[in-house]
């Protein structure tokens, strides 16, 4: 039962990142200002995904997530990552406006 209480057994399971990710995802919407939530969310889910890979398809030839500080490190690259290319992609061209005088 202790190990439940365990802080890296949670931060290492796949499908916690999953279920995070889809939290923050839902926070979204009903928030919508793509600033917060949203970011999380998206590096909830590459978190889970470099979780996967490392786990089971072998896909890396050493731990990249190693001790339970790292995953947190790794959301948090993510999320930034993700929240500048929504801040990219989000970008509008300021158009001039006929009514302004």
């Amino acid at each position: 039962m202790e190990l439940y209480f365990s802080l890296s057994y949670w931060l290492f399971l796949t499908q916690f990142w999953i279920i995070l990710g889809i939290l923050f995802v839902g926070l979204e919407i009903l928030d919508g200002s793509l600033i917060f939530f949203l970011p999380i969310g998206f590096g909830s889910f590459l978190n889970a995904l470099l979780l996967f890979f490392q786990e089971y398809e072998g896909f890396f030839d050493y731990e990249i997530i190693s001790v339970w500080y790292d995953s947190l490190i790794s959301l948090a690259i993510f999320s930034l990552v993700s929240s500048f290319s929504l801040r990219l992609l989000n970008f509008k061209k300021e158009e001039t406006d006929v009514n302004k005088y």
